[in-house]
């Protein structure tokens, strides 16, 4: 309440005679927002709209790039005359950087705006893809790779917010939704693209692809995108903490390295990755100490003290693990084991993306129904059962053993991504949004990268341990061995094979059934590993605030 003090006006608007004042007491109003701030925070529906379409399409372009390469490798190879370890820096320098930028993302949010650094993203990753397509060494085509994750590292966690900030409180599930589709059909869509567009064109334009959309993508942002940042913001930018900035720069790209290339190189058999470990130790454990000491930190690690956000990292690195572990493997089993094409390959996998947007409808139009947390433990028990479904698998398993298990842990995306996003943000405050978002998707992105790696690792020495098991029961002792081996050199003399060559054959046939027997063990052993994953991350969702619907992204402005 303010006071406010009038002269009582007469019926002619004249004070009265006797000079008597009044008192009013009238209730004070809030000032108005800023006019872009109020715009950017309730738009109306025709930019909203073209809010999404901007929003998905940088979404869709970061996370198709992390996949779409890698059908291109031996063409790569061959025209930039690189080996196979060599071409990988191809794939790893993209990432690299990539996790490098995430974390920041908050920071660059604050200090540019939403808007101008989301179109500045944009305009970096769509130059370095046209770099990279005409780039005629491997150096070039690394380096210009390093670039263009610089910029799509920016691309997710702004784009998530941009598109929370457009819809209002109760549409917000719905809007998690719609994001969530880009991020889940952008990995399974990446080979099938990459391939068609290597086999019928040349591996250029795996890159030239996103030129069109992110010429788009820049338009429409800086046209109906509204600057986030009031006045004040504008004038008094916060300071850049360079020193922290350099501690993330190698903690996480040493720490990316390590993953990426630990398998390859034998993990801390090579001086390399050894070296790289401890300075990926050092470096982001005086990072963490850094930033919680420092006033002005380039990464608010204070916001991990909501527990809602610190459950929803932690749960983050377990969905990552069963989103791209579970592309990483599959490919192979069924390439390896069962002799399937790359394409092949991608259209079984592809009944499962769509799927996957089916659940992001559904659990969408129910995240103002139901509490996120029952529904991310529904999510997580779908998955489990994908996973548990997919460790089933025998040598006599074809695409409907591995189709319904797909379509099931698709039916999981919605009910993983929606809830985790909306429960781990919900309790932030306005100004830690932008680092909330950026920490949800580098746990997902690091989640992806330990579990490739883990699981990699697993598969090599989960095959020894099969191999020497399967062998142990393969002796002459054993009346099924000797059987099975009757058979099979019987049935090659019916076919003209010598009696002297025909056991060596049968011998030989053996040792291909028993080699194939401890391989499609081995795939069972990791899709059971990702199932337990998500088993011992179901207590995090008690861990979780209950939420009160989306997030208030109003006052953010």
């Amino acid at each position: 309440m303010s006071t406010v003090t009038a002269e009582r006006p007469n019926r002619n608007g004249v004070g009265s005679p006797e000079g008597r004042r009044a008192v009013l007491e009238v209730e004070s109003e809030p000032p108005a927002p800023p006019i872009a701030a109020a715009q950017a925070a309730n738009p109306p529906a025709s930019r909203r709209w073209w809010i999404v379409v901007a929003a998905m399409i940088g979404a869709v372009l970061e996370v198709l790039d992390t996949s779409i390469t890698n059908v291109a490798v031996p063409q790569m190879m061959g025209n930039l005359g690189a080996t196979l370890s060599e071409i990988g820096w191809v794939s790893t320098g993209y990432i690299i950087s990539n996790v490098i930028v995430l974390p920041m993302t908050g920071w660059l949010q604050d200090r540019f705006g939403r808007r101008n650094y989301f179109a500045a993203s944009i305009a970096v990753f769509t130059l370095a893809s046209l770099m990279c397509g005409m780039a005629h060494s491997l150096p070039a085509l690394i380096a210009w790779r390093i670039v263009q994750g610089l910029g799509g590292g920016g691309l997710l966690a702004t784009g998530q917010v941009i598109m929370l900030a457009a819809f209002p409180k109760e549409m917000q599930g719905f809007a998690t939704g719609i994001f969530g589709m880009g991020v889940m059909v952008g990995p399974s869509l990446g080979p099938m693209l990459g391939g068609y567009l290597t086999d019928n064109l040349s591996w250029p334009w795996i890159f030239y692809i996103n030129l069109p959309f992110g010429i788009a993508a820049m338009f429409l942002t800086l046209m109906f995108v509204a600057d986030s940042r009031t006045e004040e913001q504008k004038r008094h930018r916060p300071s850049t903490d360079f020193f922290g900035a350099g501690l993330l720069a190698a903690g996480m790209g040493s720490l990316q390295t390590v993953l990426e290339r630990g398998q390859e190189d034998d993990w801390f058999q090579s001086p390399m990755i050894l070296s790289l470990s401890i300075v990926a130790a050092v470096a982001l454990v005086s990072f963490v100490l850094w930033e919680l000491y420092v006033p002005h930190p380039i990464v608010n690690l204070r916001v991990l003290k909501n527990r809602s956000l610190a459950a929803g990292s932690a749960f983050g690195i377990v969905l990552g693990i069963g989103l791209y572990a579970t592309l990483f493997l599959l490919p192979v089993f069924l390439q390896n084991s069962q002799g399937y094409t790359a394409y092949q390959t991608g259209i079984i996998l592809f009944p499962s993306a769509i799927m996957g947007l089916f659940s992001f409808m559904i659990a969408g139009a129910l995240s103002q129904k139901m509490d996120p947390r029952k529904m991310l433990a529904f999510g997580a028990l779908l998955m489990m059962a994908g996973s548990y479904g997919l460790s089933t698998l025998t040598s006599l398993s074809g695409a409907p053993e591995v189709f319904v298990p797909m379509l099931v842990r698709g039916a999981s995306m919605g009910f993983l991504f929606i809830p985790l996003t909306v429960a781990s943000l919900a309790g932030l405050k306005p100004e830690e949004m932008g680092v909330g978002s950026a920490m949800i998707n580098l746990a997902r992105q690091l989640g992806g990268s330990i579990g490739i790696a883990a699981l990699s690792t697993t598969l090599t020495r989960r095959l020894v341990f099969h191999q020497q098991s399967v062998s142990d029961h393969l002796n002459a002792s054993n009346p099924a061995v000797t059987d099975w081996l009757a058979g099979a050199q019987a049935n090659l003399i019916s076919h003209g094979v010598s009696p002297a060559l025909a056991h060596g054959a049968a011998l030989g046939q053996l040792a291909r059934v028993a080699a194939g027997q401890a391989m499609i063990l081995s795939f069972d052993d990791c899709f059971l590993m990702i199932g337990t994953a998500f088993l011992c991350a179901l207590p995090l969702v008690l861990i979780f605030r209950k939420s009160e619907g989306g997030v208030d992204m109003g006052a953010v402005h």
